[in-house]
């Protein structure tokens, strides 16, 4: 009699233990060195460790890079299964890892992770894949190195080296062991006038008939011809009244040359003294009386007849209480 007590609560407890579990041979794959060129592939071997069903709903790789397929997708007690996932390692380089997330109804590991991680390795490894040159002299040469490093251990070489359009960039490379160091040289003196900055495309070409060429970026800019001090006008006052603030404006040569126009971004505001013919002058920036309380971010665009800087712009920033 006292068995048929127990029975009612002994049946729930074995029905509550069913439940599926999901374990993996392994929830890392590292590939090692590979190329760009080649995908790679790797299986993780999953098995149902549960008594009940294992029911996987989705697989959730991390980016476009990685496909995944899988053999079953509903598992009983004791059941296994393969997930292979191939990677993609185009357009990578350097150390790579990624993940892959394995949703199902295992109530205690619902999203399991699996990763995966390369050394994508380029046959040719340039140090940097974009050239700076920041305030570069107008008057002179400014002078960077790129170095292209052997990824398979085969010498590299470079056939030629081309920008279109950019006759102010000359390239010369010599051999370093077995890699190449390329020096780009920009020469401010051959800029055309008027041209302050710019962004540039180099092709470096190569004898490596699996990797012919790489392109090179080369961004650069040129130190103004002419200095504003301060560089950002800044005016705290009380609303309601006129406002004048100094801008002292000098050639970096000391050449003579004229402020034919302001263009003001905001209505109202002024320039004084314009039309001057001097290495060095003074400019009165007027705010006016009618502009309202609150914090104004303009710009003022101002023309010249200087070859080297024919536009020059100066931010104006307003507190008006």
């Amino acid at each position: 009699m006292r068995f048929r007590y127990l029975l009612p609560f002994v049946v729930p407890a074995l029905l509550l233990a069913q439940t599926p579990a999901i374990t993996f041979d392994k929830t890392h794959h590292n590939f090692g060195r590979i190329t760009p060129d080649r995908k790679v592939a790797a299986k993780y071997h999953v098995t149902n460790t549960g008594n009940a069903f294992l029911n996987i709903t989705q697989l959730r790789p991390a980016c476009g890079c990685t496909y995944t397929m899988l053999g079953k997708w509903s598992l009983a007690p004791g059941e296994s299964t393969d997930i292979e996932a191939t990677f993609d390692p185009k357009g990578m380089r350097g150390a790579v890892r990624k993940s892959i997330t394995v949703v199902s109804d295992d109530p205690k590991n619902q999203a399991a992770s699996l990763t995966l991680e390369a050394e994508v390795v380029q046959e040719i490894m340039p140090s940097v894949e974009t050239v700076y040159f920041f305030q570069a002299p107008k008057s002179g040469t400014t002078r960077s190195v790129v170095r292209y490093a052997t990824g398979n251990g085969e010498p590299v070489q470079i056939v030629d080296v081309k920008a279109p359009g950019a006759a102010f960039l000359t390239f010369t490379h010599k051999a370093e062991g077995k890699d190449q160091v390329l020096e780009v040289v920009l020469d401010g003196r051959k800029v055309p006038t008027g041209q302050l900055r710019g962004v540039e495309q180099a092709t470096v070409r190569f004898t490596n008939p699996r990797l012919a060429q790489l392109p090179l970026n080369i961004q650069w800019d040129l130190k103004p011809s002419i200095l504003a001090t301060p560089a950002e006008l800044v005016f705290q006052e009380a609303a309601g009244k006129e406002v004048r603030q100094k801008l002292n404006l000098k050639q970096a040569e000391g050449r003579a040359f004229r402020v034919t126009s302001a263009q003001p971004s905001l209505a109202g505001m002024r320039v004084e003294g314009l039309n001057q013919k001097a290495g060095a002058q003074d400019l009165t920036v007027v705010l006016p009386a009618s502009l309202k309380p609150g914090r104004y971010n303009e710009l003022l665009v101002l023309a010249t007849d200087d070859p080297d800087q024919p536009e020059l712009t100066v931010r104006v920033v307003a507190i008006l209480k």
